[in-house]
């Protein structure tokens, strides 16, 4: 399947480099769209044209990195053992996984921009950074994105979960992750919110 707003071929509901579901409603263009810094609902906000432009943009800044995967598949041929470790990690981490084992971490903050702009910050933001987006609850005051959180050096892949509702005049964001499989992620989960919160409160450009 490809997307209808950017051509990128796809799967699941979203578009994992503009943001737009794969159910896709008709455009608004910006002349013709109110001010959406107080818009909630996502479906909404992603008709825009000047958001999907502003998603898009930020997704061609992803930079990809190392997966845990190839990682260990060069550990492998570096570090000769007798035994893969690529194969073992393949094998315990279901099993971890199935025990309930999993790391995380939790962060939030009340800000004083309206939710709208918020929301779409935090988009271009899981775009820059190659966190596809899987799925949308709706609220009347806000939303809730899930997010994939890319397996690299330091873990396997997660879930990062943002969630943006109105505070106010300002907004109320609360993000977690949570990493199934191992006890530790040498502090993936810190670095990640502390780039998100970073995102979220600069303006995207």
């Amino acid at each position: 399947m490809f997307c209808s707003n950017c051509g990128a071929e796809v799967g699941g509901n979203f578009c994992s480099k503009c943001g737009t579901p794969l159910d896709d409603a008709p455009l608004v263009s910006p002349a013709n769209a109110e001010d959406w810094s107080q818009e909630v609902r996502y479906k909404e906000l992603i008709r825009i044209r000047e958001i999907r432009d502003l998603i898009s943009r930020h997704a061609t800044m992803e930079k990809k990195g190392m997966s845990a995967e190839e990682f260990l598949a060069i550990s492998d041929k570096v570090i000769p053992l007798g035994f893969s470790l690529a194969k073992v990690a393949s094998i315990v981490q279901p099993i971890y996984a199935k025990l309930g084992i999993k790391t995380g971490q939790e962060y939030s903050e009340t800000l004083t921009d309206p939710p709208g702009a918020v929301i779409v910050a935090a988009i271009c933001s899981l775009a820059r950074h190659g966190q596809a987006l899987q799925q949308v609850r709706q609220f009347e005051d806000g939303c809730l994105l899930e997010a994939n959180l890319p397996s690299d050096m330091w873990s396997w892949e997660g879930t990062l979960l943002v969630s943006v509702r109105r505070a106010g005049t300002g907004s109320r964001v609360e993000g977690a992750t949570k990493i199934t499989g191992q006890l530790f992620d040498w502090g993936k989960s810190k670095r990640c919110l502390e780039v998100l919160f970073e995102d979220i409160k600069a303006s995207p450009a």
